[in-house]
């Protein structure tokens, strides 16, 4: 019959078959087959698994089920279990990542983003040859693996293979493929047509059946193939002959009373055949003969003959692993008893489970079914499986099982912790809002004033990270008012995260630095919780100016020695990378946040990953190295679901304003809604109004490129951070107030503008700001201009040296001193030119001609022809990674690391990667 079921599927045949030859071809890509239950779906998917076999396809496949869509990484685990037996070493490398999804983890490094390895499990198949990655009842497939499939449809057209899906149209099948899937290839199965039931029903009952009789069972069974089958089954089992004058008995055949004859066959063979059949609705397929014996109170000996009696009645399956030969039959059989009832046999099963050893998860799922009866055995079995579903990384698992706990409910004196626990399984699974609700709840039901700290803590934590500021701000008064509470001192780890919360809700950093710097006193700096209490003070110094650049820089330095913390590095990396950055100690910080990009690439960790490049690009262009910086920024965004991506598109916009891409620069403010009031209350968002200043100065439009920059003064001089070098926004300031010929107000905001430089002495915020000084006082421009050019000889602050160095080449040429100018002009054209700003470069070209002298642009080819992402890819191939390698190290697809390799090799004239490595070095 299952051969047969394939009538009028030719076409949707075709179409997958086509699927499957262009992966063969190397063309990966995503599909849906969609129809209601018993209309063919499974049979469609095993007809293509046979011919995926016979293209020498690999094939793995999973099963989504009704019992099973809280279980951690279930649909994960069918597909690849079987493989990674047989290729153990499949989970090496990046792939490795996702080892504690299969429990094969050794406890001794951190949790990576699994998913990213599952991706990379999924490419060593491929490696072997095409894969067909086939999931029937998606939409009963649990939330963890549903994140993978998501992860796999983006990014599979870099792989020869398929991921065929199946599922029931619905809610649920809707939020499949508009939230989680990528435009995946549509192949919707309709009912048969009369002529399609007439083969059927021929073929089963009689070739001589009257085309009337067929017709009946077409509009008794609306053309489903799984209800036509049982229909047909029960008309042979009658004794009813296919002819016109027996039509009207069919059509007492409805789908209603088709399913009450499957329960008819089960009730035949007694009561016992009875009590298997719902035992194994309630345990689910694969349950082995022990735990339904058990279950229904049976004999093993009992069990087994029912299993065969039911198979033979085509109800269960013939072999193990033990189940119901279609989804449809199960469902008969578990709607057959109440509500109440399932819940008890639910319970019970969990039982029977947990007392023949079975894990936790594995039988947590019949605990989300049973009636809440505050019974601590649940809360803490559940707890358990929540546990060990975060260890896998499914904290969604996680969020369903301690959600079912609160229910049960915890006994009293456990309800913060079980509730915290729930508050934090949603941070993990991004879920912020919800989180924050929890955690807010578990403050209230928490005894312990620490411990209502820590909570309070998280809590500041998300809604830092989800850009809240009146909720940070909110936490933040909840946090001091418990801290007036207590009555010892606060833990290192709680030092830090209450400065975080103060710089976040913008309190007056003297107030946080005077706390911060009396714990500072007493550390040695050697472990973890140190080197980050350090980072926060080096911060805080870098931002407020009001001590020498080296004493900040010192406190870097001594964060950023020694290994970075195994949790939330991403504060030590941000807090020490900027108080470096702002005391021109720019190698050092990229150093810094190259190591924090390495160990978030190790671990999968896609948003710090992106979060760490942000910041990267900000540093590489004060160092003035553009093409560096914009393939930084272009990592950043390169996952549109980015929550910081307004902070990379402001570092762009800095970037195309260098090198002179106007054009692109205002698509990038479009693209990212960057137009408007976009400071949102936090601190970092200053980025965004002094990048659009920038941009509107070259526009020439002087009185927005002011407003942005006092905006962005307003926001970091309101969270007390003064110093020029953090924030350059008097620098353009004065820039504006010129174009608008308000020259008094210019020479107020370039006086104090150097006046704090000064103070604070890092070279390059000072260059800046003698230059600066130079536009509104003439006539001491060339003292001002030789000092700028004297404090930046040997800095790697390049960009600025370079404008310095033009600009007092100019102010020489307009003093008459030509021969003087040409050094600093032709310097500064050099420096201009290697860093990629074109702009600049083309004044130090039009000095130079009016100087007298004729230089030469410089042709476009070499290493300077390259693209960001091509040069970011080019410096890893020189380095000697393969194309996976490098695709895993930036989070690309291969067949993109690919194309830019291709686009290099002709740019630079070369054909082969050894000679990568020296072309990049000539240029």
């Amino acid at each position: 019959m299952a051969s047969r079921l394939l009538i009028e599927r030719d076409a949707d045949l075709a179409a997958v078959r086509d699927l499957l030859v262009r992966a063969v071809g190397g063309q990966g890509l995503t599909a849906l087959v969609e129809g209601p239950p018993g209309i063919g779906k499974t049979a469609l998917l095993a007809a293509t698994a046979e011919h995926a076999a016979e293209l020498g396809m690999q094939v793995v496949t999973a099963i989504g089920g009704e019992l099973e869509q809280d279980m951690p990484f279930a649909i994960v685990r069918q597909l690849f279990e079987r493989p990674l037996r047989a290729r153990p070493g499949l989970l090496t490398g990046a792939a490795g990542i996702a080892a504690p999804v299969f429990g094969q983890q050794d406890g001794t490094t951190a949790l990576g983003d699994v998913v990213h390895g599952l991706y990379w499990l999924c490419a060593g198949l491929a490696e072997d040859g095409p894969l067909l990655v086939i999931v029937d009842d998606v939409h009963w497939a649990d939330e963890s693996s549903l994140r993978f499939l998501s992860h796999l449809s983006r990014r599979i057209a870099d792989l020869p293979a398929v991921l065929l899906l199946a599922g029931r149209p619905g809610a649920m099948l809707d939020r499949l493929v508009d939230g989680v899937l990528v435009r995946p290839q549509a192949i919707r199965l309709g009912p048969l047509s009369e002529q399609g039931v007439g083969v059927l029903v021929r073929a089963e009952l009689s070739a001589d059946a009257d085309a009337e009789f067929c017709r009946a069972c077409t509009i008794a069974t609306g053309g489903n193939p799984f209800l036509l089958a049982e229909a047909l089954t029960r008309l042979r089992a009658d004794g009813t002959r296919p002819v016109a004058a027996e039509a009207h008995r069919v059509e007492q055949l409805r789908p209603d009373t088709i399913t009450r004859a499957v329960l008819a066959r089960i009730a035949r063979l007694g009561p016992d055949a009875v009590r298997f059949a719902r035992s194994l609705a309630i345990l689910g397929p694969g349950a082995q003969p022990r735990h339904l014996a058990a279950l229904s109170g049976l004999s093993i000996g009992d069990t087994i003959a029912l299993a065969d009696g039911l198979a033979r009645e085509a109800i269960v399956t013939a072999d193990r692993p033990i189940g119901f030969v279609h989804p449809l039959v199960r469902t008969v059989v578990y709607a057959d008893s109440t509500g109440l009832l399932r819940a008890e046999q639910h319970k019970q099963a969990a039982r029977i489970l947990a007392a023949d050893g079975v894990a936790a998860e594995e039988y947590a799922q019949h605990l989300l079914a049973c009636e809440p009866a505050a019974d601590p055995w649940v809360v803490d079995s559940l707890r358990t499986a929540a546990a060990n579903a975060v260890g896998r990384g499914a904290p969604e698992s996680a969020v369903s099982y301690l959600t079912r706990a609160t229910a049960e409910p915890p006994l009293h004196l456990l309800r913060g912790a079980v509730t915290a626990e729930l508050g934090r399984a949603l941070t993990m699974s991004n879920r912020l809002s919800e989180a924050a609700v929890a955690l807010r709840e578990a403050i209230g039901l928490t005894g312990p004033l620490l411990d209502r700290l820590q909570l309070s803590f998280e809590l500041g934590f998300i809604a830092t990270q989800a850009g809240w500021a009146a909720e940070a701000a909110e936490t933040a008064a909840l946090t001091r008012a418990m801290i007036a509470e207590l009555d010892t001192d606060l833990p290192l780890p709680m030092h830090a995260a209450l400065a975080l919360t103060d710089i976040v809700s913008f309190q007056p950093p003297e107030v946080w630095m005077s706390r911060v710097e009396k714990v500072a006193a007493q550390l040695t700096g050697t472990d973890e919780a140190d080197r980050v209490i350090l980072s926060l003070l080096s911060f805080g110094a870098a931002g407020l100016g009001d001590r020498p650049a080296a004493e900040a820089a010192e406190l870097a330095e001594r964060a950023a020695a020694g290994p970075l913390p195994s949790r939330d590095s991403w504060i030590l990396l941000n807090m020490a990378s900027a108080a470096l950055a702002v005391t021109d100690r720019l190698p050092e910080a990229l150093d810094l946040l190259d190591r924090g990009l390495a160990g978030a690439r190790a671990l999968g960790h896609e948003w710090e990953f992106r979060y760490l490049a942000m910041l990267r690009s900000h540093t590489a262009w004060y160092a003035g190295r553009l093409a560096e910086a914009e393939g930084d920024s272009r990592t950043a965004l390169e996952d549109p679901r980015n929550q910081d991506a307004p902070l990379a598109a402001a570092t762009l916009i800095d970037i195309l304003v260098e090198r002179g891409r106007y054009e692109e620069a205002e698509r990038v403010i479009a693209d990212y809604d960057l137009g408007g009031d976009v400071h949102g209350g936090m601190l970092i968002m200053h980025f965004v109004p002094v990048a659009r200043g920038r941009l509107r100065l070259r526009r020439n439009e002087f009185a927005g490129a002011l407003a942005d920059f006092l905006t962005a003064g307003k926001i970091v001089l309101t969270a007390g951070f003064a110093n020029p070098g953090f924030a350059e926004w008097r620098a353009g300031a004065v820039q504006a107030y010129l174009g608008l010929s308000q020259r008094g107000a210019a020479a107020d905001m370039a006086a104090e503008n150097l006046r704090l430089a000064r103070s604070f002495g890092a070279p390059r915020s000072i260059a800046l700001a003698l230059r600066m000084m130079a536009l509104v006082q003439r006539e001491c421009e060339l003292e001002l201009l030789a000092e700028a050019v004297s404090l930046l000889d040997g800095s790697p602050a390049e960009l600025e040296h370079a404008y310095c160095l033009i600009a007092y080449g100019s102010a020489l040429r307009r003093a008459g001193h030509r021969t003087r100018s040409l050094d600093p002009l032709r310097r500064g054209l050099d420096l201009a030119t290697r860093c990629g700003a074109e702009p600049l470069a083309t004044t130090a070209i039009q000095e130079l001609h009016a100087a007298g002298a004729r230089p030469r642009r410089a042709a476009v080819t070499g290493r300077d022809a390259l693209t960001a992402s091509e040069l970011r890819v080019a410096h890893h191939a020189a380095d000697g990674l393969t194309n996976r390698e490098i695709a895993q190290t930036l989070f690309l697809s291969t067949r993109t690391v690919e194309v830019h390799l291709t686009n290099t090799y002709r740019k630079l004239g070369i054909d082969t990667r050894q000679k990568l490595k020296q072309a990049i070095a000539d240029s």
